[in-house]
């Protein structure tokens, strides 16, 4: 293993760890300002902003390099936390949070494009199950740091914290990925390099199902804390307890699973990832009691699906794309915050005409069951 892909996988680690301990309470943060039925207007905006930069971002990491543009995005992210923590009204929250969503995309994508430069072909789904494994450990970690600081201290206390960690991510950076090499980028257009995306089956394809997947985590994201908190009656402590089990299966499965998607192929994977996803989001609108392990236990099972695909669809996209081709990644990681102007909206009409709150997990589930679909259009030549 090259010394600059394991300092990449500890930055990935560093990143993680803040987002994770942001992502489950920003939208509690924000319907402090606002209604709840404004927070998913403002993950909108966010998202839309993110698709903005990711369009914008080739264009300018062609110019600074890999190392530049990520020391850039990171110390600009680190401040917009912690504007965001101390924001006095709904304005200044809304401005600093749809910055910071943008932010973390870009340097997400960042780190994937630096980590394809240094991976071996041969072993794509090793490695991207290896980095998908550390960082599925820094939101375990995050969710048990969350459950123990909330039960003493404020949000605006993990959001501190969240900037002393980006701030520590930000000097391994600095100081140990100087010595990146970029390749020969590929100089197109935005039209041109989009096209070619579509044209290509496997990348569409391969972008169709990151979409379904992040669209059931932007609606676990951001409704799954809200029933349990203002529905079902957990405790903060109790939610933490909950996601750091629910979280197991993306630390113990990605690398494993990746190394057996470079000997088989992702189609089976995935096939399997979104029945097993979809099959135990729709049981989610059957459990209506106050107990930890019967949450703990459903929550754990979807993501043993959703880990499953995460891993295979990234392996399966990685495979079909050369390292200069970095426009092409931002595009896959535009599926992020797409899924978060698409999710908020549709479960915005979801919530007006159904008679109870659950209902979201019967249609997520029957989303996630599509997936099979998809998956099922994989060729044995494309694998």
């Amino acid at each position: 293993m090259s010394h600059t892909r394991k300092i990449l996988y500890l930055a990935g680690f560093l990143f993680t760890l803040p987002v994770a301990l942001m992502a489950y309470i920003n939208s509690s943060f924000i319907s402090s300002f606002v209604s709840e039925k404004l927070v998913g207007m403002i993950y909108t905006a966010g998202s839309a902003t993110a698709i903005i930069g990711l369009i914008l971002a080739p264009k300018i990491w062609r110019k600074l390099g890999g190392y530049k543009f990520l020391l850039s995005v990171t110390i600009i992210d680190a401040l917009t936390i912690i504007l965001f923590a101390f924001s006095k009204n709904a304005f200044s929250a809304a401005i600093f949070f749809v910055l910071g969503f943008t932010l973390n995309i870009l340097i997400f994508s960042s780190l994937d494009e630096l980590l394809k430069i240094y991976s071996q072909e041969s072993a794509i789904g090793k490695t991207r199950g290896l980095y998908l494994s550390l960082c599925s450990m820094a939101w375990i970690i995050a969710q048990l740091l969350l459950g123990t600081f909330l039960g003493e201290y404020s949000f605006r206390t993990i959001y501190i914290i969240s900037f002393l960690i980006m701030t520590v991510f930000l000097v391994v950076s600095f100081y140990c990925l100087r010595n990146i090499q970029d390749p020969k980028y590929d100089k197109k257009n935005t039209k041109i390099y989009l096209g070619e995306f579509l044209r290509s089956k496997n990348l569409f394809r391969a972008y169709g199902m990151n979409l379904l997947l992040q669209f059931f985590y932007s609606w676990m994201v951001i409704y799954t804390p809200i029933y349990l908190s203002f529905y079902l009656g957990f405790s903060w402590k109790e939610i933490g307890i909950i996601f750091a089990i629910m979280l197991l299966p993306f630390f113990l499965i990605p690398f494993p699973l990746g190394k057996y998607t470079d000997r088989i192929g992702e189609r089976k994977i995935l096939m399997w990832g979104f029945a097993i996803a979809g099959i135990a989001t729709l049981s989610l609108f059957f459990i209506g009691m106050h107990e930890i392990w019967i949450w703990a236990l459903s929550l754990f099972t979807t993501r043993i699906g959703a880990a499953s695909v995460e891993t295979a669809a990234d392996s399966y996209f990685f495979k079909h794309i050369r390292p200069e081709q970095d426009e092409f990644i931002d595009v896959y990681r535009s599926a992020l915050p797409i899924s978060y102007i698409i999710g908020p909206l549709l479960a915005s009409v979801v919530l007006y005409f159904v008679p109870a709150f659950n209902f979201i997990y019967l249609i997520l589930g029957a989303f996630m069951l599509y997936g099979i679909y998809l998956s099922s259009r994989i060729r044995r030549g494309d694998i």
